[in-house]
């Protein structure tokens, strides 16, 4: 028995990640929906609002790239990318600020959808699932808080601990888990092509597109915890948890 799960990270946020947790619920909601419906029903939900590799070649149902993101294909499946959601999305929308952030999220799915069209080799199956939208966010991640601290909850055979370990390896053994299962061809219903697909347009989308975005990440996430008591007289009690570099933006 093998576990390897993260489970929250240590990267403070300066505000509430509101439009995280907003689409989290309205994930939730849309599964409660989904599970009020008989296998049938569900079915045609899914054909109906699932995005198909057909979207990119014909034009038509383009409102899948953006409905197919809210449907789940089980508990496991939402709950596992809510909480990939849950402990990535609250710093990128923090620091790419909720209207950029949703469309990063949005353009993030479009991009997995279409790397896993390209290679669905020619099977127009509706396609489901936040995974895509959140590799998106993932890989802006890997980009602005590659030594960000991430809680993982560890379990090998009789031994179960929590450890700490930076997001870069985290998030780096993720994408290297998905490379390595989409060079497998091997069918079992998940679209490892777009999990690499999103993740690419985070990362090369966060790195080349937003450098202003990053450079305030990167100022904001140079914390560390100083003590009263080794501040200078002149700033006792105006300010706590400061960066001994003290840059502000």
């Amino acid at each position: 028995m093998f576990l390897f799960l993260p489970i929250s990270d240590e990267n403070p946020t300066p505000r509430k990640p509101l439009l995280t947790w907003s689409i989290i619920g309205l994930n939730i909601l849309v599964f409660i929906y989904q599970m009020s419906l008989s296998n049938y029903d569900n079915q045609l939900l899914v054909n109906e609002y699932g995005v198909r590799p057909s979207v990119f070649s014909e034009f038509t149902n383009l409102h899948t790239l953006i409905t197919s993101a809210f449907l789940h294909g089980g508990f496991m499946h939402l709950m596992s990318n809510m909480l990939f959601l849950y402990i990535y999305g609250d710093n990128i929308e923090a620091y790419l600020g909720r209207t950029k952030f949703l469309i990063f999220y949005v353009f993030g799915g479009v991009a997995a959808a279409l790397l896993q069209a390209i290679f669905s080799a020619g099977a127009d199956v509706p396609m489901i699932g936040a995974s895509g939208c959140i590799a998106a966010i993932m890989g802006a991640y890997f980009v602005l808080y590659p030594k960000a601290r991430i809680n993982v909850f560890f379990w090998i055979f009789i031994f179960i601990q929590f450890i700490k370990v930076p997001a870069n390896i985290v998030i780096g053994m993720w994408i290297l888990g998905q490379l390595i299962s989409a060079a497998g061809n091997t069918y079992d219903g998940v679209a490892y092509f777009a999990h690499i697909g999103g993740f690419i347009f985070g990362y090369v989308g966060i790195k080349y597109f937003f450098k202003e975005y990053m450079q305030r990440a990167r100022v904001i996430t140079n914390y560390e915890e100083v003590a009263d008591n080794d501040l200078p007289i002149s700033r006792k009690n105006k300010s706590q948890g400061l960066s001994k570099n003290d840059r502000r933006y």
